[in-house]
């Protein structure tokens, strides 16, 4: 098939969970004998003409659209406008190869300029994948909550355009199911490369080692965790890392916690999971974490909140679910994991690596073109 991929960007020419799942796409796609027609932008130093990423062989099976993502003011919600621009580019100069496309597969926003399914009679079939569709879940303030009003009416008018939706499964299939049918809806969990497959070599030591790894984000919990984490620090017997961009003035003054940044390097943020013991991901809403395959894949045991699709890769087997990111379950699910046995803490650590290996990309992927291929044959009685 020569499937069009549109997105806001693909990694690491675009940094985030999205635009990694795009990355993966593309190249599954390619493994599987499928053309790849890709509408992207960047937001890096690279030259995104060069798809350095990309082996020579993955290159001739590629054919790059490189529109750039307009910035056009600071005012408020100026985000949406923005994304409905760069829709509309998209749309545009897919037009000029429409007639070449056998299916498009739409990440985000990005389907807001496609015709209504019912005036495009002949028209490629369209998947949409929103991912963790955050903005109908829990907000953590009234700020967001404002934000999150603006994200669902983009949410809800990019599904219109889409003959299929993707759902991680779990809590998104429960939302989706509010806005189109569920025969319309593809259960499909997200997937991690196997490359991430890492032993745990973290050495037997009295302290438990916790990391964090994300941006700084609200619903993130990362302020909630600051305040477990200062409850609980006077106890001792553990460290905490933090991965990713932690603004100074949200940082922690102790000797047992590390601020390691924005860590781009698939290498060194490896060499840090697989030496750690437990992720810590208090978030208020989520899709189904890339950060939480990862730990996993390290061979980390992991606490998360109960949102998304989280369920789906963490139980009482592998970790510990709670369900809000409130400061005094947070706090309570790391003294359990620091008064747990160690053997018991090692059997969670396993289940993890264990389970982490039904959610390959190589696996999702072949998912997902079995459902392409077969809404290729109902495409005439869809239009």
């Amino acid at each position: 098939m020569r499937i069009a991929l549109l997105t806001d960007g693909i990694y690491p020419y675009v940094i985030g969970g999205m635009q990694k799942f795009a990355y993966q796409l593309v190249q599954q796609l390619i493994s599987n004998g499928h053309d790849v027609y890709l509408f992207h932008c960047n937001q890096s130093n690279y030259d995104i003409n060069k798809l350095e990423f990309f082996s020579e062989a993955e290159k001739k099976h590629i054919k790059s659209f490189v529109i750039p993502f307009p910035r056009i003011n600071n005012l408020p919600f100026h985000y949406f406008r923005e994304s409905r621009k760069y829709a509309q580019s998209l749309a545009d100069s897919l037009s000029h190869v429409i007639d070449e496309i056998d299916f498009i597969f739409v990440q985000g926003f990005c389907a807001s300029a496609l015709p209504p399914v019912s005036k495009r009679k002949g028209f490629p079939p369209v998947a949409l994948h929103l991912h963790g569709l955050e903005m109908f879940q829990n907000s953590p303030s009234l700020k967001a909550g404002v934000s999150k009003y603006m994200f669902r009416r983009e949410a809800t008018a990019n599904l219109k355009k889409s003959d299929y939706t993707i759902s991680f499964g779990g809590q998104i299939t429960d939302i989706l199911q509010k806005f189109v049918q569920k025969k319309q809806i593809w259960e499909i969990p997200g997937g991690i490369d196997e490359s991430w497959f890492t032993p745990n070599t973290k050495q037997a030591e009295d302290k438990i080692r916790f990391v964090f790894l994300g941006r700084y984000e609200r619903r993130k919990g990362i302020i909630e965790l600051n305040e477990a984490i200062k409850t609980i620090l006077p106890k001792g017997g553990f460290t905490f890392d933090f991965i990713g961009p932690i603004p100074e003035e949200h940082r922690l003054k102790s000797t047992e916690i590390r601020y390691h940044g924005q860590l781009s390097g698939e290498v060194e943020i490896k060499a840090i999971l697989s030496k750690s013991d437990v992720l810590v991901c208090p978030s208020y809403a989520e899709g189904m974490p890339y950060v939480i395959m990862e730990a996993m894949a390290c061979g980390m045991a992991v606490i998360a909140t109960d949102v998304g699709a989280v369920s789906l890769l963490v139980n009482n087997h592998n970790g510990w679910l709670i369900d809000k990111p409130e400061v005094n379950k947070i706090s309570k699910a790391m003294l359990n994991a620091l008064h747990e046995k160690k053997e018991i803490l090692d059997q969670k650590k396993s289940a993890s690596a264990e389970k982490i290996k039904d959610f390959t990309f190589e696996k999702v992927t072949r998912q997902l073109i079995q459902h392409m291929e077969e809404s290729k044959k109902k495409v005439s009685s869809l239009h």
